[in-house]
């Protein structure tokens, strides 16, 4: 029963590294977890164990098998030489997953899941960044060192005791009832438990916030259950012919071919990277602002201050803007099975009316698949880095800085044939956070990192503003401006499941009568709707949102997917459904630290926004699984 203890020992390495690894990740990030008390918090890890043990069997199995089946050769020193490689080897993987974890969940709010391969691989943006983590980082990488060598130091305890306690003289009873035990135990481990299906993501939310959800995972589970699980699953809450009374994403315009051929109004789409609307006085009523010249815009347009992103990633957020298409799934839409489906966004209906369209984005070309999507979506050019030819304004990470950027966009769009539609997406705001060197004393820094950079890309704008306000068809032009998605904060309303997607929202017409602050909830899919609908478009066309401009839209609704959770708002609240029942239901303008819990209380409120966030969920799946995001 010797290769038995061992196997036993050894495990228990692997679960004691699980351990420190969500110590560490709770130490780093705890301000982001809303449990309070011991106990709450001895429960969550006590909770994560089974999420490590089923990891662990999923990861060890061919090093549990090696130690269990009787073969003679198990004691021979190149056998054990072989269990002790896979063994260091895969926990070195183990370690990297969970640590590196720590970091990127500070940009997604949710543990790593399998499309992060995808994302590594699309474009070369990690080969230029890696550097610049290690560096940023460092103390994560030195403790990745301690951990492998405490990992050796005692596995090789366990080769001691194996070399002193050899016998051959077990039972081949004891040897059968061992093993047999051993493979249930596995089984059992393996799937989580005994229920009826295996567990996954969505199990972590069971008896706890959701907002804790990724504390309980650990890394190395969510990318192997979500590993070739990128599409989508047929749902039946309502028949067919009743989805569209519950929601219906195909819009009619009343609008006519005479109305849009006297309103000729050019379309310029500003996306902010990272913009959150805590570092805007204007959106977040802060006293401190770091985005003087957004917030001077605002005043002097039409804004959203319960605006929502649909994702916490550009991936996610540029489909969104771009084609009222958020990403209501663990994969973002560009990486999804289903990105070669048919699609029409923005530039593709406006060019059926004589639009011609652009992209830009001063990032290395290829990141983050913005050029095939932005193509398949229907825009006719796109600019990038290459585009762009002069490395002398290179960041040396992402790209273009966005000052020469935005001026290099600002004389294009002169030579755009007229009316056009364009998209512009910035991303010196993104870490590393870099500002040039002539501007280091330019910008104070905030309480946080991004604090200067936002405030470089802000001052960009203004000068990209400046730069067109000379140009005659400027007066003809609706700007439209938001963010792709939050990033770091210090507020502790901005950390919760609100807070965290609340981004700014900027519809912009010089001398029009846009104008008031608007407290509607608006969501990033909201933007074509609400494009098409103020140019005047008249054809019908597929989107997740709504046109701002629609008062018949009553209430308004915004949505979006993290952790195996939907979130719907509506109003003042937001519900939480983890797809077959309803967790949580918020008041979340008279409660903004979300710590009364309605979900049993407001049962009519429940049920109305369930059955919403039904039909949208149903409504999804079925037309991306199906080909249907384009009306015939």
């Amino acid at each position: 029963m010797i290769h038995f203890k061992l196997l036993f020992k050894r495990l228990g390495i692997i679960l004691l590294l699980f351990t420190i690894c969500r110590l560490l990740f709770f130490l780093i990030n705890g301000e982001f977890f809303t449990e309070s008390g011991l106990f709450n918090w001895i429960f969550i890890f006590i909770h994560g164990i089974r999420f490590d043990i089923s990891a662990i069997v999923y990861i060890h199995l061919p090093f549990i098998l090696l130690h269990i089946i009787p073969l003679p050769q198990r004691n021979s020193s190149w056998y054990q030489l072989s269990l002790k490689y896979w063994f260091h080897i895969i926990n070195a993987f183990i370690i990297f997953t969970n640590l590196a974890d720590i970091i990127y969940f500070q940009y997604t709010f949710k543990r790593a899941t399998a499309d992060i391969f995808e994302l590594i691989f699309l474009g070369n943006d990690f080969l230029h960044l890696w550097p610049q983590f290690f560096s940023d980082f460092w103390y994560l990488v030195l403790v990745y060192f301690v951990l492998i060598y405490r990992s050796i130091v005692m596995y090789r305890e366990t080769e001691t005791s194996l070399s002193n306690t050899i016998s051959s003289n077990e039972k081949p009873l004891l040897k059968l009832l061992g093993f047999m035990f051993i493979i249930l135990g596995s089984i059992v481990a393996g799937r989580g438990g005994l229920q009826l299906k295996p567990i996954g993501i969505i199990n972590a939310g069971a008896y706890i916030d959701s907002q804790n959800i990724p504390l309980v995972l650990n890394t190395p589970f969510s990318l192997i259950t979500t590993l070739g699980k990128n599409g989508l699953t047929e749902l039946d809450y309502y028949p067919e012919d009743k989805l569209n009374e519950v929601y219906n994403p195909v819009f009619s315009p009343a609008n006519d071919q005479d109305y849009m051929d006297s309103n000729r109004t050019n379309v310029v789409i500003i996306i902010m990277e990272s913009f959150s609307s805590e570092y805007s006085g204007f959106f977040s009523e802060n006293k401190k602002t770091y985005t003087p010249f957004l917030d001077s815009l605002a005043e002097n347009a039409l804004a959203f201050n319960t605006c929502f992103a649909n994702g916490k990633k550009s991936i996610e957020g540029i489909p969104a803007v771009l084609g009222g298409l958020p990403s209501l799934m663990e994969t973002p839409y560009i990486t999804s099975a289903y990105a070669g489906n048919r699609i029409l966004g923005i530039a593709g209906h406006l060019k059926k009316k004589g639009y011609s369209s652009s992209f830009y984005h001063g990032g290395n070309n290829g990141t983050m698949g913005f050029d095939s999507y932005v193509e398949l979506s229907g825009f006719d050019n796109y600019f990038g880095r290459d585009e762009y030819n002069n490395d002398d304004d290179y960041d040396g990470k992402w790209g273009i800085f966005d000052e020469e950027f935005f001026q290099f966009c600002a004389s294009s769009l002169e030579t755009l044939k007229k009316p056009f539609v364009t998209c512009i997406v910035s991303l010196s705001s993104h870490h590393p956070y870099m500002v040039p060197e002539k501007y280091k004393d330019k910008f104070a820094e905030g309480s946080l990192d991004i604090h200067r950079s936002v405030q470089y890309a802000d001052y960009s704008l203004r000068r990209f503003f400046k730069a067109l306000s000379t140009t005659p068809w400027f007066s003809n032009t609706l700007f439209v401006i938001t963010a792709d998605h939050t990033a770091m904060s210090d507020n502790p309303h901005f950390k919760n499941i609100v807070g965290m997607y609340s981004i700014p929202m900027i519809f912009y017409h010089p001398g029009s009568n846009l104008e008031g602050l608007n407290s509607r909830v608006t969501q990033q899919s909201d933007i074509m709707p609400s494009i098409l609908d103020y140019v005047g478009y008249d054809q019908n066309f597929i989107a997740y949102g709504t046109s701002v401009f629609d008062d018949a839209v009553k209430p308004a609704i915004a949505f979006n997917y993290l952790n195996g959770i939907y979130q719907l708002f509506e109003g003042p609240y937001v519900l939480q459904f983890d797809g077959e029942k309803s967790i949580t239901l918020y008041n979340y303008k008279i409660d903004p630290l979300l710590e009364n819990n309605l979900v049993l209380n407001e049962d009519e409120k429940r049920n109305a926004m369930e059955t919403k966030i039904k039909g949208v969920i149903q409504s999804y799946n079925t037309r991306l699984m199906n080909n249907q995001m384009v009306v015939e």
